[in-house]
């Protein structure tokens, strides 16, 4: 992860902490990168509970 990700990841956490909706944020905070790169992934598309780890 370069440093500009990690710092925007770090500033829309604490944007969403004081208020903002998570649909605003630029970075996705589940994949750990940009929105714009994991906007197609099945866990944004089409979330359901097969998309989430089984418990042990």
């Amino acid at each position: 992860m370069d440093k500009q990700l990690a710092a925007a990841i770090e500033r829309d956490n604490a944007l969403e902490d004081a208020g903002m909706h998570g649909d605003d944020r630029q970075t996705c905070w589940s994949h750990q990168s940009w929105a714009a790169d994991c906007a197609d992934q099945p866990f944004h598309t089409n979330p359901s509970v097969h998309h989430y780890p089984r418990p042990a």
